[in-house]
């Protein structure tokens, strides 16, 4: 009996090593993947040739034109909006409406979207990052990169850098 319970003792102790070693390369993945999101958006900030834009509330976001309309068809009633349109607010936020599908059907969500700082990369793209509320009080953090030509609008939640195989993603078009 001494015995059962002495090896149950060890397999419950090399269990709890496994937790914590699980922790903490858990916590190492997560402080690298924020380390290098803060220096993605920290970029925008060095020698390079990117042109950073602060938002600090004056509405003023540079030439990140995402107003308007923006679809994707193959997104039709597949859990993702296929239509969303952004409007420019007074006071410098964006009315954000998101839609099931193309033509304006389905439900829609609606809210605002705060750009916390814009900029352009080294590819010509306009960037954002902001945090969208919706009217229910839902709210998440989103980066947002418009193409250099601006016919398409790439947006990613919950991430430092916009990773179009990622979870979360999400491109639009131009209608």
């Amino acid at each position: 009996m001494r015995q059962h319970l002495l090896k149950l003792l060890i397999v419950v102790g090399l269990l709890a090593v496994l937790a914590s070693c699980y922790s903490l390369i858990e916590s190492a993945v997560e402080g690298a993947v924020a380390t290098e999101t803060e220096e993605a958006i920290s970029e925008s900030n060095g020698d390079n040739d990117q042109k950073s834009v602060e938002s600090a509330g004056s509405g003023e976001v540079g030439d990140h034109n995402i107003v308007g309309a923006w679809v994707n068809p193959e997104y039709n009633d597949e859990g993702r909006s296929a239509r969303v349109v952004y409007s420019l607010n007074s006071d410098g936020t964006y009315t954000y409406l998101a839609f099931d599908r193309v033509d304006g059907s389905g439900d829609v969500y609606e809210g605002t979207v705060e750009y916390l700082k814009t900029w352009i990369d080294e590819e010509g793209r306009s960037c954002g990052q902001s945090i969208v509320t919706l009217n229910n009080g839902m709210s998440w953090e989103t980066l947002d990169r418009i193409g250099a030509d601006g016919s398409t609008l790439e947006v990613q939640s919950g991430v430092r850098k916009i990773n179009p195989k990622g979870a979360r993603y999400s491109i639009y078009y131009r209608p």
